[in-house]
């Protein structure tokens, strides 16, 4: 008997471990995007206002139902001043009249603010229990808005999130589709901005080919035109210019003959004597 109570118990034991792990599994943290963090004046203004999916024309934004008793709201911030609170920042759940869902009456009003259970320079935690206790219940279905606003200092709310959601399957393939939709649309926007940069850069290189060769014109023109400044003009010779040259040039006749003349003389002289010397020279020969 006792064998089978302790068999029982373990595999009691083994079900609620295996049902409180998938609990913890399906329990997720929800990220707000603040895009654009906005500072307040410092004079109890909002720097955080985020409109849920329970108000109409928000489809699609985080549901405040998706909360569990585990989950708290994080909320970081910046902020200038010394706070008249003890907090430079608190939560404001809000509702209102004329919603989509008839308004719950154990809400105790449209702003119920909410302190923080534990804060610093820098962050500020809000349990789920706290909000409730403020709002009236822990029925959320009737929060149209969430907003984080001042304590009198110049507050700037750079992130809020909140812990262990519940947040349904289809929502979160909602979100991983927008999250790749959005990536897709980077990319294309990347590729029309590299587009137009080659463009502009093809445009750029076409210009200044064109301004080099308008530059390379110029500079052709200016040296034809120093060339031709330069050469000299020639006139055709007139009657005049030919007739003095005729008149200065040598005359050809007596001189050039006269000279040959001397030559062919010189040369039969010698002629002449060279035979009179072997002449005599061979009548000596003779004669002796």
């Amino acid at each position: 008997m006792n064998k089978l109570f302790k068999a029982l118990t373990a595999s009691a034991a083994g079900l609620f471990a295996a049902a409180a792990l998938s609990l913890t599994v399906c329990a997720e943290d929800y990220v707000f995007d603040i895009p654009d963090p906005v500072q307040t004046d410092g004079s109890w203004g909002q720097s955080f206002v985020y409109y849920t999916a329970n108000d109409e024309g928000h489809p699609g934004n985080f549901d405040a139902t998706w909360m569990t008793s585990d989950s708290e709201v994080i909320v970081e911030y910046t902020y200038e001043g010394e706070s008249s609170s003890k907090s430079p920042a608190e939560l404001i759940w809000q509702t209102w009249e004329g919603g989509p869902v008839e308004p719950n009456p154990d809400v105790k009003r449209s702003w119920n603010k909410v302190t923080p259970y534990e804060y610093d320079d820098t962050t500020a935690k809000f349990s789920f229990e706290d909000i409730a206790a403020k709002y009236g219940t822990d029925d959320f279905s009737t929060v149209y808005a969430i907003n984080v606003g001042d304590t009198g200092v110049k507050l700037t709310v750079t992130g809020v999130t909140i812990t262990n959601c519940n947040i349904p399957a289809e929502e979160e393939e909602a979100d991983a589709e927008t999250e790749e939709e959005t990536e897709e649309e980077d990319e294309a926007d990347t590729g029309e901005e590299d587009i137009e940069a080659e463009t502009e850069e093809t445009e750029a290189e076409t210009e200044a080919e064109t301004e080099t060769e308008k530059v390379t014109e110029k500079e052709t023109e200016a040296t034809t035109t120093v060339k031709e400044t330069k050469a000299p003009e020639t006139e055709a010779p007139t009657a005049e210019t030919t007739t003095n040259i005729a008149d200065n040039a040598p005359k050809e006749g007596g001189g050039g003959a006269v000279v040959i003349t001397v030559i062919i003389i010189v040369v039969v002289v010698a002629a002449i004597a060279a035979g009179v010397y072997f002449v005599v020279k061979n009548n000596k020969g003779k004669y002796y």
